[in-house]
Parts: C-alpha cells; structure tokens; sequence
C-alpha cells in the first residue's frame, strides 16, 4: 500500500475526503491517503516543493501569482464545478434581491483567505454592482451572518451550510445561481512531480473520481460516512446539515475531473483582481490534463 499525503486548503473539503477514503476506492488503488491535515496557502507550496505532500487538496488563487516567480505549481484534476452561495438579511430588511444591495455594505468573512471575498466581488461585478456596492470584510469571532444577526451588519455573505444556519436563526436567506469557480478540492502538485509519478498519479485520480460516483450512486452509505466523519462544527451528527450538504456535493461535483472553462475564467478574473501580476500568465498555464485524458480514453474513469 502506497501512502500518500494530501492535506487540505479549507475545513469544508471534509465534507469530500473522508467519503472518498472510506468508500474505499483509494484503498482500490492501492493507495493509503493521508488527507485530514490542513495547511495554508504559503505551507502548501513550501510541502510541495519539498516533498513533504504528494498532492494539495485546493489552492486555486495565490499559485497563479507564484507562476511568475518561477514556481511550477500544476493542477492535475477537479472535483467542482460550481460553488453556491447567499445573502444574508434580517426579515425585516428591504433587500430581497441582489439588485437591492446597490449603495449598501456586503460583509463576508474575511478569516478564511481571499477566496470568498473574490466570489462576492466576482457576484456583483456580473451583477453590474461593482463599485455600487461595498464588500466589507469581518474578522470577528463566529460566521458572517451572526453580525446581521446581531444587527451590526445589515447583509451579510455565505456559503453552504452558513445559509441553513442563518436560516435556523430567524434570518431571511437569500439563495444565489450556482457560480462556476474552481474551488473545493483541486488536485494540486508541482511540474516535477507530475513528470516522475505518472503511474500513482493516475492512480489516485482514478480513486477521486471512483469516490465521487460512490457518493452519487452509494446515497445512503454515503451519507452515515458523512455524518459519521464530519467534524461536529461542521454539522456532524445533524441529520439536516448532512442531509443538505449531500445535496450541495451532488450537484457540485463532477466525476469525470474536467474543470469546466467558465469555472478557469472566473477563478483566473479572481486572482487578477487579488494580485494583477496574474495577468501575466495564461488562465491555462498551470493545468496539465493529459493524465485524465488517457484515463477517459481508456475509459478508466
């Protein structure tokens, strides 16, 4: 059994890997994947370049401007197409559309990485309130919604399953489209490892995309692995949590992963607007599909 090292970028990946791991399709593989360790976004470069981590588990901002310094990040497979997100009001509050948040302040939580700031301003940009709107970044303790809740913010910004708690808590949710992004687990590593592990990687790609047509086929089994293994803060042992990001994985997730390039052109417009020396590289610089390509031609995944 080979093992591998796979931490991850953000806590809600946890909502993925563990289904995955105990489906047992890496194990198939031959694969013994260590993946319940986070890291931030400066650690999962330096883990990668030394050969502390075979794979990142996400990263999708801060590698496009490292390119440019030389370094050779390369994404290798995606798990989500898109990513869902909503506003958060009080009941009483006259926004009821993303049109009303013209002239206002939209809080996000600004304690987990740029990434979900960038979807709001992404959002509105598309929504044409760029620069109408403030985005306004809290670092208090607790999630975004609780400072609409005790009324100090007015709307507030969130993801699954942030909306359902806000919900739960007497506020009016808002629900948005679906965004293409390039987000949750990315399958990340660098250029020489993906030149010298051809075999393991496939391998493991082949297990990630297995994992992901249980969750899809495997409803019930997939869902007591969920609520068995999701940690408590994140809805563990709560039926409706698990049952609603259930949900959210069926219809975010992709089993053939491909990105979709609307999800590369958005999370490319992100890390432009986070650093413009981004600008510099090509949107498809650092992916590299060939391995999912002999995968689908051999029709392995």
């Amino acid at each position: 059994m080979d093992k591998v090292r796979f931490p991850y970028r953000a806590a809600g990946h946890l909502a993925l890997l563990p289904v995955v791991a105990e489906s047992g399709s890496w194990k198939k593989q031959g694969l013994s994947v260590d993946y319940d360790f986070y890291v931030g976004p400066q650690e999962a470069h330096e883990l990668l370049s030394s050969g502390k981590a075979e794979f990142i588990s996400g990263n999708h901002i801060t590698p496009y401007i490292s390119r440019i310094q030389g370094d050779d990040w390369t994404y290798l497979g995606q798990t989500a197409h898109y990513v869902a997100h909503s506003i958060v009001v009080q009941k009483s509050s006259k926004i009821k559309k993303i049109e009303d948040l013209s002239k206002r302040t939209l809080s996000v939580d600004g304690k987990g990485g740029p990434h979900i700031w960038l979807n709001a301003w992404l959002i509105l940009k598309k929504n044409g309130l760029e620069g109408s709107t403030k985005v306004k970044r809290i670092y208090s303790k607790g999630p975004s919604w609780q400072t609409v809740q005790r009324g100090e913010e007015e709307a507030a910004f969130v993801g699954r399953p942030h909306d359902l708690f806000a919900r739960r808590a007497g506020l009016r949710v808002i629900p948005l489209p679906l965004l293409p992004m390039i987000v949750f687990t990315t399958v990340s590593t660098t250029g020489k490892f993906a030149r010298e592990n051809g075999p393991l990687i496939k391998r493991f790609l082949k297990g990630l995309a297995d994992g992901i047509k249980f969750i899809k086929s495997e409803k019930k089994r997939a869902i007591e692995i969920l609520n068995s293994t999701l940690p408590k803060e994140r809805g563990g042992g709560d039926k409706e949590i698990v049952q609603y990001l259930y949900k959210d994985l069926t219809e975010t997730l992709t089993d053939t992963l491909y990105p979709t390039m609307d999800a590369i052109a958005n999370v490319y417009a992100e890390a432009c607007r986070y650093d413009s020396i981004a600008k510099k590289v090509n949107p498809l610089e650092l992916w590299d599909f060939h391995f999912l390509r002999e995968l689908r031609d051999s029709k392995e995944i």
